[in-house]
């Protein structure tokens, strides 16, 4: 609309121009000849201004209206006081339109070149963009790696030990009174033993994340499923979700129950990041070859300080939060071929999980 209205007022200055130029014609005496010449070449000014700005048509519409507005002033005063110079007069008319003809040529060839170099300017942007991002992908993939074949090796020199002080806590208990007040003690070791060994698990689990077991599924179903899963705790705390999922997805080559798990840590923790209510909402759509899955909350967004580590492994925000889930979502996103990124909105913030259409590892 705002171009639209700028065009306009282009065109109706360059008609004033040409308008005001023949009225200076009209109004100058015969007798003032270069004053009448300088006004001829005046017409030039808006016949290249249309030129450039609107090519050919415009160049060449505004030589004809020119022409129109400046043949009157010819035959009624130059016709019969000095007919040589109105035939110079009606050759420069030929000449306004051959000016109007060529300027608006190289108009149109400057504009397409000016629209190529945007073009081109953009398509560099987004691969830049893409380059950007695929970097960030593969050195986030590196570090995801290492620490799992760290976490693989820490498993291993601490399972075993668990299970021995786990088996010498249960043998002393044994010779512990049950009404004896040591016999707690006891108990406490046991909890703590066990905490420990679901902590290790989670090493484990995401050192030793499975190969995706892939074959078609219809991510809307897997949408739907979670959405089923969190529903009462939604309703729990207050928190409507709403499901906007685009009918008629093609089916993805994934492993449903690992893309599942990915979207239930989504929601669980955006179920946690509104305790006191509020809206999440799960959407699907087709983006060119990918298969999109949006989560968002109103929790109030992600900090921009951490946004770029949130998926590192062992970084969490929460009390009692390991830092896992999140990593080993994008470590499965990343073996499915696909991206997980996360944006703030205005009252929270959205996780993008794409799967492209092609199977994962190109199976």
């Amino acid at each position: 609309m705002k171009r639209s209205g700028t065009q306009t007022l282009q065109v109706v200055l360059i008609g004033a121009a040409i308008l005001l130029t023949t009225a200076l014609h009209m109004w100058t005496p015969l007798d003032r000849i270069v004053l009448h010449e300088i006004y001829q070449r005046l017409y030039y000014i808006p016949i290249i201004a249309a030129a450039l700005l609107f090519g050919l048509r415009g160049g060449v519409a505004a030589a004809v209206f020119a022409s129109l507005a400046y043949i009157p002033h010819i035959t009624m005063h130059w016709r019969h006081a000095h007919y040589d110079y109105a035939i110079n007069q009606y050759a420069e008319i030929v000449l306004f339109n051959v000016v109007g003809g060529v300027m608006g040529l190289l108009g149109d060839r400057t504009k397409r070149a000016r629209e190529r170099a945007e073009r081109t300017a953009a398509e560099l942007q987004k691969a830049y963009t893409d380059l950007r991002q695929t970097f960030e992908q593969l050195l986030q993939a590196d570090r995801l790696t290492s620490l799992g074949e760290l976490s693989a090796a820490v498993v291993h020199e601490v399972r075993n030990p668990l299970s021995s002080i786990k088996g010498a806590v249960e043998i002393l208990e044994d010779e512990i009174a049950i009404d004896s007040p040591r016999r707690e003690f006891a108990e406490i070791a046991k909890r703590e033993v066990d905490r420990l060994d679901r902590l290790v698990g989670e090493f484990l689990s995401f050192a030793r994340t499975p190969k995706p077991a892939v074959a078609p599924a219809d991510l809307n179903e897997i949408v739907r499923s979670v959405s089923t899963l969190i529903e009462q705790r939604a309703q729990n705390q207050n928190v409507v979700v709403e499901l906007k999922l685009t009918e008629g997805l093609p089916f993805v080559i994934i492993d449903s129950e690992q893309i599942k798990q990915v979207l239930l840590n989504l929601v669980i923790n955006a179920l946690q990041v509104m305790p006191e209510g509020g809206r999440l909402a799960l959407r699907t759509s087709l983006d060119r070859e990918s298969v999109v899955v949006e989560v968002e909350d109103e929790g109030g967004g992600i900090d921009p300080a951490i946004s770029s580590r949130i998926f590192d492994p062992f970084f969490t925000t929460k009390e009692k939060g390991v830092g896992l889930g999140l990593s080993v979502a994008y470590k499965i996103i990343t073996q499915h071929n696909g991206s997980l990124v996360v944006r703030n909105n205005e009252r929270g913030a959205i996780f993008r999980l794409a799967v492209p259409l092609t199977s994962a590892n190109g199976a």
